[in-house]
């Protein structure tokens, strides 16, 4: 008769649920970082003397002043964005960039989550 060991479908549902809770957790870790990383990337742009105000200065005033200037570049850029990822994906060539993008920004969450251990401020 194909008699099993009682325990056998057990141990096999315990192994598929630890080895799930170690895929969620590991996912929340890296939203977590990710998450980080923008938010540290986006506070030290945008803040009073940040990144974006010592690199361009005077320039980020003349775009504030005059914001219709940006629109068609903007436009233009997220068409041909667009263009070009919709041809990348018709030829079948997808490349390793985004994971890179992710393990960049992950590293960067590390970054400031330690910076804000060690000096309190991001």
């Amino acid at each position: 008769m194909g008699l099993r060991p009682c325990g056998h479908d057990s141990a096999k549902r315990g192994e598929k649920q630890v080895k799930q809770v170690i895929e969620y957790l590991q996912s929340f870790a890296v939203i977590g970082l990710v998450l980080f990383g923008i938010g540290g990337i986006s506070y030290n742009l945008f803040r009073d003397e940040g990144w974006i105000e010592n690199i361009l200065g005077n320039l980020w005033d003349a775009g504030i002043e005059y914001p219709l200037i940006a629109v068609p570049t903007i436009v233009a850029a997220a068409v041909l964005g667009k263009l070009w990822r919709d041809h990348r994906l018709a030829l079948g060539r997808t490349s390793k960039l985004p994971d890179y993008f992710i393990y960049v920004l992950m590293a960067t969450g590390v970054y400031f989550i330690g910076s804000l251990f060690i000096r309190g401020t991001l």
